[in-house]
Parts: C-alpha cells; sequence; structure tokens
C-alpha cells in the first residue's frame, strides 16, 4: 500500500497479513503506526486539554486498568460491567473457545470482557469520559 499522495496526517491502520510468512513485517508496521498515531494524539492536545493518556509506555487488560484510582472515579467497575452487556451480542464466540462458553456463558462473557487487552487509553476526569483508542484483536 502506497502512501502517496497522502496528507500527512493520514495513516493507513495495518492489522493482518496475507501470510504466515509476512506475520512480523505487518506486526511490526501496525506498532510503529500505532505508536505514531497515540505520540501525534499526545502531542497535539492544546495545553487546557482535560484529556490524559493514561497508557502510554504499557498496555494493560480491562481488570487491571480499573484497578486504578482514575478510572474508579469515572466509573465503578459493577457499572462498567453492566454496561459491557450488550458486547455480548456482537462478540461472537470462536470455534476454539466454544468449550469453555458451553461450560458456563455467562462467567465466559464476564472473563472475556475484562481480560481484554487495551493498546491505548485516554481520559477525561472533569467529564467523566473513557475513551477506549484500541483494543488488541485477541482477549
Amino acid at each position: 500500500m502506497s502512501t502517496d499522495g497522502l496528507a500527512d496526517e493520514t495513516h493507513g491502520h495495518i492489522h493482518s497479513a496475507g501470510c504466515e510468512g509476512m506475520v512480523i513485517i505487518v506486526t511490526a508496521a501496525h506498532h510503529s503506526i500505532w505508536r505514531h498515531l497515540y505520540d501525534s494524539m499526545h502531542a497535539a492536545q492544546k495545553p487546557k486539554s482535560k484529556l490524559k493518556f493514561v497508557t502510554l509506555d504499557k498496555e494493560s487488560n480491562m481488570s487491571t486498568q480499573w484497578r486504578r484510582e482514575e478510572f474508579l472515579r469515572i466509573c465503578s467497575k459493577e457499572e462498567l460491567a453492566e454496561k459491557a452487556q450488550d458486547l455480548k451480542v456482537t462478540a461472537p464466540v470462536k470455534k476454539s473457545q466454544e468449550t469453555r462458553y458451553n461450560l458456563d456463558p455467562g462467567s465466559f462473557f464476564v472473563n472475556r470482557f475484562w481480560g481484554r487487552r487495551l493498546d491505548g487509553v485516554a481520559i477525561n476526569e472533569a467529564l467523566k469520559i473513557e475513551h477506549i483508542l484500541e483494543f488488541k484483536r485477541s482477549p
């Protein structure tokens, strides 16, 4: 994919490889683009912005994030879990996960939700908004 002719602020988002031999290269390109986008969003903030980027250096899962005080001030883990119930419908069970799902469908979705790994998060405590910028593909 060529980026010739695209404006400087436009980036393709690479997220899959066509063959096994390209996986490492495509993953490295994805991470490079993601870091650039994230750094650009962070750098473009206006001085009075209330947006705080909280996962600049490392990624973590939903459960780990909700142990942090700034997340708990936005909403409790229970409130988020309640709102996340709608996600069950939009996230199909993969073939490789069917056995775990069949054992206990309710806890399967709860565990899958809290195990989702975040690539980037920004929060606005003043407005009580969390922006999940990207999830990893696999929980």
